[in-house]
């Protein structure tokens, strides 16, 4: 807070500036518990580490609009057991891209089966999927990979809502966007086989009707399965939307039972697996809550 000088002029030219330094702290003070979010969109990209990709233009513009984690980080390598952690809550056991992996149809808890257990709707929309609820291991001369599909791999859960990404359009255009979204671009707009700047591009024309779809009550989350093996795998993961702060970086550790926490916590369901030991994330939010309506006489009181 700035220093009010002595003396009635002194003071007359300090209460603005305090004023607004007071009610942008209130403002932004973190809320008790995470928000309950109408929709979460997840869109998942490959094998970029956080310092390749934070200056890409589309990607440094929402992490401005945005908040963004300094030290996210995915769990292992390769993909396959970073999705299955972001989805499940642990890697059970696999190691491997092998397709099928080793002990699936797996049965434990995922975000597919907490969700239709709640009523909360979701659904999974990847790009050159053949067909809806396929179990391929790769389609379009491997363009879609069913690596970077894990709730293929579960039997607890209705496979009707893995869906080609053109469905994601058409439900935005009906108004059916479910509650919960995971968008998987194809293995070049993902940035796996071809440049980050070429994922970037992408991102600048998709993201915008997403955006529009989410409402006031939604969100936005972009992260990546895991860096390219020479970064300690520190990916980046931005959150973007009404009920996120904007320009905001979060120096907390986070990785992707943290992410996968803070989509339980968005959708109202019980963290499960490795996400239930993690901290609620409570800094992301915009928070007009604790904002007090300064009157004369208050702000007289505060600063006399």
């Amino acid at each position: 807070m700035r220093r009010i000088a002595s003396g009635w002029n002194g003071i007359g030219r300090a209460w603005p500036n305090a004023i607004v330094c007071f009610a942008a702290a209130a403002t932004h003070a973190a809320p008790a518990t995470p928000p309950h979010l109408d929709h979460i969109v997840v869109i998942i990209l490959e094998n970029r580490s956080d310092d390749q990709v934070r200056t890409l233009p589309t990607i440094a513009s929402l992490i401005a609009s945005g908040s963004v984690f300094t030290q996210s980080y995915a769990v292992s390598h390769p993909s396959l057991p970073n999705y299955l952690a972001l989805w499940s809550g642990s890697t059970l056991g696999v190691t491997s891209n092998t397709c099928p992996p080793p002990g699936s149809p797996f049965t434990a808890e995922n975000l597919g089966h907490a969700c239709e257990a709640a009523g909360v709707t979701w659904r999974a929309y990847s790009e050159n999927l053949p067909a809806a609820g396929s179990s391929v291991c790769s389609a379009d001369g491997s363009l879609y990979t069913r690596k970077h599909a894990p709730w293929t791999d579960f039997a607890n859960l209705d496979h009707a809502n893995e869906r080609p990404y053109s469905d994601l359009a058409l439900d935005i255009a009906t108004g059916n966007l479910p509650n919960l979204a995971f968008v998987v671009p194809n293995n070049c707009n993902n940035s796996h086989d071809c440049s980050p700047s070429r994922s970037d591009s992408w991102l600048a024309s998709q993201v915008p009707p997403l955006l529009a779809a989410l409402g006031p009550n939604g969100v936005l989350v972009i992260t990546y399965d895991e860096d390219d093996g020479k970064a300690d795998n520190h990916i980046l993961t931005l959150l973007v939307g009404a009920p996120v702060r904007a320009g905001y970086e979060v120096a907390e550790r986070i990785d992707h039972y943290g992410i996968l926490r803070l989509l339980c916590d968005g959708l109202g369901l019980a963290p499960f697996g490795a996400a239930a030991d993690q901290a609620p994330v409570l800094q992301v939010w915009a928070n007009s809550t604790g904002a007090h309506a300064l009157t004369w006489t208050r702000v007289k009181t505060i600063y006399r």
